[in-house]
């Protein structure tokens, strides 16, 4: 179902990104491209109220990149912080801070367990490392890191 309002920063939600053209079209242009994401995933917003109707959300993934960890551009999310369903069960995910994407609240929805809607936000601390990733993969560390001050 479409997202008929705007979601808030830390909210959990579904993205349909589509699927890849079959068969495939060279050159492509109209339709994801292979190492994009494709399918439904899990979300979570950092800005719903983005002009035209979009919204900016980085995608949740089970499998982190151990490189991708380490190097900040993932972050961990336990279990305990996603609600369970019966399609998304009890697992370590990342949010994977390098795939950001802007997308239109038409392709948004809120997860729902046996066609129930299931209402999820991250907590203040985990949407703070989030967006200090986002900081990272934009290469701009030099933001994020404290100065000492001068008494």
């Amino acid at each position: 179902m479409v997202l008929l309002y705007s979601p808030k920063v830390g909210e959990v939600l579904e993205c349909d990104f589509g699927d890849f053209v079959s068969p495939p079209l060279s050159p492509v242009f109209n339709g994801p491209i292979p190492n994009e994401i494709c399918k439904k995933r899990m979300v979570i917003v950092l800005n719903g109220k983005l002009p035209n109707n979009c919204c900016l959300v980085v995608p949740v993934s089970s499998s982190g990149n151990p490189h991708s960890v380490q190097r900040g551009f993932h972050v961990h999310l336990p279990p305990e912080l996603i609600k369970q369903t019966k399609f998304y069960d009890a697992r370590d995910r990342w949010a994977i801070c390098e795939c950001v994407t802007h997308v239109s609240k038409q392709r948004l929805s809120v997860i729902k367990d046996a066609g129930v809607p299931v209402t999820s936000f991250l907590p203040n601390e985990v949407v703070t490392l989030i967006q200090m990733a986002m900081i990272k993969t934009l290469n701009g560390s030099a933001l994020i890191k404290t100065q000492k001050t001068v008494d």
